[in-house]
């Protein structure tokens, strides 16, 4: 486009200088004639010539000046075009620029991203350390107290040392005992109850029943308000039967018994993991209720 700026530019100094040359020779033209009529030399066919030259002359002044003004048109058009170019140069100029501080706040987004999730990692990680640490006081205290309570007198079976009951009747003496032992629990007799349900433990330590048995052991406790011994039976569930369906009940009345002994902190870490690893279950509604509580 440069090149065609200056070549209009050459074009228009040609003729400006065509028509200063057409200009001398038309006055001179004029001078010579008048010098001939004046000295009287000019004939006719002299005069005839020499406006046929000056017609010539007026035709070609024409045609330049025409050239002229297409020159200058054509160079407002190159400038026109080079005014659109360098208006389309700037706008692609500001859309570089526009796409750079986009890319830059993308980095720094996802730079943000990647030292709140670095940060998240390792708020997790500290968390998680500190469960364990209260784990580990809690099981200290359930050993703690499993040494200060005093065992109670050992339960004598009807069934004879190292004998098994019939495998024929085993799943209805189960029952049988397991009920026989509920009945009392319903009649309010919790020493009878307690002593019934260690009893079917004995013989049935890994029946269906058994989680049962342990968490109405670790109930009666309870409801006399001897919260330590609560404590660990209720653990014994966890411990023993950690899939069957009353350990659920029984991390929740361990939180509470934990309360009762105005130990807080151990109660409300328990209640903490009954949500967490049963989070639609009854038990985690009232713990997280008393949790708020507390």
């Amino acid at each position: 486009m440069k090149m065609r700026i200056a070549d209009c530019g050459l074009r228009i100094e040609k003729a400006k200088r065509f028509r200063v040359s057409s200009f001398e020779f038309r006055v001179l033209s004029i001078s010579i004639l008048i010098m001939a009529i004046t000295l009287g030399c000019a004939t006719t066919q002299d005069m005839q010539v020499t406006q046929r030259d000056l017609q010539d002359q007026r035709n070609k002044l024409t045609a330049t000046q025409r050239e002229v003004t297409e020159i200058k048109e054509s160079l407002q058009g190159v400038q026109k075009g080079q005014a659109e170019l360098d208006n389309k140069t700037d706008r692609i100029r500001t859309e570089i620029q526009n796409l750079q501080g986009k890319l830059d706040e993308i980095k720094f987004h996802a730079e943000k991203a990647s030292n709140d999730t670095l940060a998240m990692r390792e708020e997790m990680t500290a968390k998680l350390k500190e469960q364990d640490e209260k784990l580990i006081a809690v099981r200290k205290d359930v050993d703690t107290l499993k040494t200060s309570i005093t065992p109670p007198p050992a339960i004598i079976s009807q069934t004879q040392p190292g004998a098994t009951p019939p495998s024929s009747l085993e799943g209805d003496n189960a029952e049988e005992l397991y009920n026989a032992a509920y009945s009392k629990w319903k009649a309010e007799d919790l020493e009878g109850a307690r002593s019934a349900f260690k009893n079917f433990l004995q013989i049935y330590p890994h029946h269906e029943l058994s989680d049962n048995a342990q968490f109405w052991i670790g109930e009666s406790y309870f409801r006399e308000k001897k919260y330590e011994e609560a404590v660990v039976e209720f653990e014994e569930v966890v411990k023993k039967y950690p899939k069957e369906n009353k350990v659920p009940d029984a991390m929740l009345k361990e939180g509470l018994a934990f309360y009762e002994l105005k130990k807080e902190k151990e109660a409300k870490y328990i209640l903490k993991k009954l949500i967490d690893k049963y989070p639609k279950s009854d038990q985690a509604k009232i713990a997280k209720s008393k949790l708020e509580e507390m």
